[in-house]
């Protein structure tokens, strides 16, 4: 079970190392057009007063969500390193905060996309929060889902350090 948590591992990292490779350089004609668009209408767009917050929860929603997946599936691959797992209730606390923050990212999705909208497009909430708000408000429930899976993955990776296997382990 060792060894198939190191090759899993070892996928992972190659597979982060080949993403990171793909991304476009910091010069590129795109990357400069959407740099001064973001710069220039961010706040008035979104309601968020936060450039960085404005681009990293509203108009890269999917990254938000594609760390709250990466999150879940660290946790699950850390499962690997125990050589014997307690019980389930041990776990409970780090697995609930790990399902609610992918379910509350993805059903947030699904929500804009049942109201009209498309997935993760905040203007379908509009409907329930008011047009002002929705995009505020549905980038502030991303990041409460993302942090929810991130809570899950520290709760687990603290267990796993407070072990027998742990750091110092076998």
């Amino acid at each position: 079970m060792k060894t198939a948590s190191w090759i899993l591992s070892l996928l992972l990292a190659v597979l982060l190392v080949y993403s990171f490779a793909q991304v476009p350089t910091g010069d590129s004609i795109r990357s400069l057009h959407v740099a001064s668009r973001y710069q220039q209408s961010a706040e008035m767009e979104t309601g968020i007063h936060s450039q960085a917050g404005a681009i990293l929860a509203d108009y890269r929603s999917t990254d938000l969500l594609a760390a709250a997946m990466l999150f879940s599936t660290a946790a699950l691959c850390a499962l690997f390193f125990f050589n014997q797992p307690p019980g389930f209730f041990a776990f409970f606390p780090a697995f609930l905060l790990l399902a609610l923050g992918v379910l509350s990212t993805l059903g947030l999705g699904f929500l804009c996309l049942w109201n009209g909208g498309n997935f993760l497009d905040y203007e379908g909430l509009a409907s329930w929060l008011g047009p002002l708000n929705a995009r505020p408000e549905g980038a502030l429930a991303l990041l409460g889902g993302t942090l929810l899976s991130f809570g899950g993955l520290l709760i687990l990776w603290a267990r796993w350090a407070r072990s027998p296997e742990g750091p110092r382990g076998r």
